[in-house]
């Protein structure tokens, strides 16, 4: 455990505690590279049902949440430490320690040390307010999300989606826009744009990864990728290429 500190660096541990703390409805923490919690803020404790952040310290998601939830935390993490790769905007059902459940909005970062390596995770999220009883909004805005971002190669066709999920399309719009902060139309091109930074990184012709991508016309593929990331996909993959790392091309929406 002291090692895991000393590698993530307690005085930026101590100050992010200290920036989080009084987010009440913002659960936050890190984890080393043995996915143990090494901060947290209160909303977290919380969460996991301890009195304080300190109580979380050494230990992991095994020890706090259900077995199925915990090994699906911890998929995700392995996942960001192997590849990375932030994951944002993810909408998820949490169960608490007393068995009530939360919705939360949160997103995952790896934790770089001064020579590039991954040494954990960090994550910050919102929880939301729980919607009125019954009421399926979040449950429908998950399944929305995972439909993005299983078909971001294709048209998006709102009307069909809000058909789905029984309401009208500009409920459907309205609902999206009030948690995510962005239309639908965004959040297809971010994920878009998440897949193709990627695909940069490997072999495919920047052709084949425009149409991967639902972009029949090369140039609004570029168009697009130059907009989000400041470079057109050529210059991205050569900088990759030779090493020159971007701080988090995907970042910006």
């Amino acid at each position: 455990m002291h090692n895991s500190v000393n590698m993530l660096g307690a005085t930026n541990l101590d100050l992010l505690e200290q920036l989080f703390e009084r987010l009440s409805a913002n659960p936050f923490f890190v984890k080393d590279a043995d996915l143990r919690y090494v901060a947290a803020n209160p909303a977290m404790a919380r969460l996991c049902g301890v009195r304080t952040p300190s109580a979380l310290r050494g230990k992991s998601a095994r020890n706090i949440f259900p077995p199925g939830s915990a090994e699906r935390y911890e998929a995700l993490d392995r996942r960001i430490l192997a590849g990375g790769r932030p994951v944002r905007d993810r909408l998820e059902l949490v169960p608490g320690h007393d068995q009530a459940r939360t919705w939360l909005l949160f997103s995952r970062f790896p934790v770089v040390d001064d020579e590039g390596k991954i040494v954990g995770v960090a994550a910050t999220s919102r929880s939301l307010p729980a919607p009125e009883r019954h009421h399926p909004i979040y449950s429908r805005l998950a399944e929305v999300v995972r439909h993005i971002r299983a078909r971001f190669d294709t048209r998006l066709e709102v009307d069909k989606i809000a058909a789905k999920a029984g309401i009208s399309k500009s409920q459907l719009e309205r609902d999206f826009f009030r948690i995510f902060g962005s239309t639908m139309q965004a959040f297809l091109h971010s994920a878009r744009m998440e897949h193709a930074i990627q695909a940069l990184e490997g072999r495919a012709t920047i052709a084949q990864i425009a149409m991967d991508c639902g972009y029949s016309d090369h140039s609004a593929f570029t168009r697009r990728f130059h907009a989000v990331v400041g470079l057109t996909p050529r210059e991205y993959r050569r900088r990759v290429r030779f090493g020159n790392q971007l701080a988090d091309p995907a970042a910006t929406r």
